[in-house]
């Protein structure tokens, strides 16, 4: 068994803390900044901190983005601080990591893009590292092996990554969205139908009138934001239906939210949890009506690849507009009665709809 102080684990404790550790929080930090979204950050213990402090996402995630490439500069060029670093940035990962499961997250962290390991598959990878880093401790340079170009080529690194990272995370925020359509869309939306009266010369009518599917236009919804996050859905309890941010930047209202209770469910077709509940729960006669809303699976495309086929449902269907990024956990419900929130629930379904 190698000692952790024999030279082949000061070279393995080396080869941690300047190559492996470093090359690991550049992977993670270079597919965040591709997909430019905050969706990928940590909802608990990220976002929910983010916005809690007023601060736009976008502009966290490239704030945090641009201190990983300062972590991996350090490791990279500064030997005498890299073992610190990697301790630090290790010691982190694993703390947001267990913080997302004793919230109840243990489906994805986000950490390598939208198709990242869950939560405890990545804990395993980082606090391994992290175990692997406290025992071997590398060989580390004298002050005659540092190198003239070490102190620049880490400030153009360091430059580079933040001025990466601000740039694109933040232009990619702002940026008008180019819509991807997809052959099974559904449904005419409102914003068709204006278009159509518009051209043929015709006013809409000021008064919602009910479609043939039992809804109404939203007459006046709200402008859509480059992204859409509320920390906790639960404070919409006792609102009236029409003051739900969420509600309001629906295009199609059904359109009997005054009257008796209805459950109205945000889903993806990408989410398991959403698929169990519909061939589960969405079958047969309903207790109470539902309107099953469906969330794009980013700005550009309703959904993303491999979606599961909707089975028969008495749900009516409706979809939430492209162009947003929705931050939600699917399934979101809320149960209206008499115009009133009367339940909230995000990442379950079964609360708000008597089933537990």
């Amino acid at each position: 068994m190698t000692a952790p102080n024999s030279s082949a684990a000061r070279t393995i404790g080396w080869l941690l803390c300047r190559v492996i550790v470093p090359l690991w929080v550049l992977t993670g930090a270079v597919f965040k900044l591709v997909e430019s979204s905050p969706k990928l950050l940590p909802k608990e213990t990220i976002l929910k901190v983010v916005d809690g402090m007023g601060i736009d996402l976008y502009l966290g995630l490239a704030t945090l983005i641009a201190l990983e490439f300062l972590a991996v500069a350090v490791m990279f060029f500064l030997a005498r601080f890299a073992r610190a670093m990697a301790i630090f940035m290790l010691s982190v990962f694993c703390l947001v990591l267990l913080g997302e499961m004793v919230r109840g997250n243990f489906a994805d962290c986000g950490c390598l893009g939208a198709n990242s390991p869950p939560p405890w598959l990545m804990l395993g990878i980082d606090g391994g590292l992290l175990l692997a880093v406290l025992l071997l401790k590398p060989r580390v340079a004298g002050p005659a092996e540092i190198k003239k170009w070490v102190i620049p080529v880490t400030a153009v690194f360091m430059i580079a990554g933040t001025a990466a990272s601000y740039g694109i995370v933040i232009r990619a925020g702002r940026a008008p969205v180019e819509i991807v359509q997809i052959p099974d869309e559904p449904r005419e939306t409102q914003s068709d139908r204006v278009s159509k009266t518009a051209a043929g010369g015709v006013r809409p009518s000021p008064q919602p009138t009910v479609q043939p599917d039992g809804t109404i236009d939203n007459p006046t919804p709200a402008p859509l934001p480059s992204y859409f996050f509320v920390s906790d859905i639960e404070s919409w309890v006792g609102k009236p239906w029409r003051e739900v941010e969420l509600v309001q930047l629906m295009r199609e209202w059904p359109s009997d939210l005054d009257g008796a209770k209805r459950h109205i469910i945000f889903y993806s077709r990408t989410c398991d949890h959403c698929e169990e509940m519909f061939r589960k729960d969405l079958v047969g006669e309903l207790a109470a009506p539902v309107t099953a809303v469906e969330i794009p699976a980013s700005k550009t495309q309703l959904r993303g690849d491999n979606p599961w086929s909707m089975p028969q449902t008495q749900c009516q269907l409706l979809t939430l507009p492209i162009g947003t990024d929705w931050i939600l956990t699917a399934p979101l419900i809320i149960t209206i009665e008499n115009g009133v929130v009367t339940c909230a629930e995000e990442g379950n379904h079964r609360r708000c709809m008597g089933l537990e």
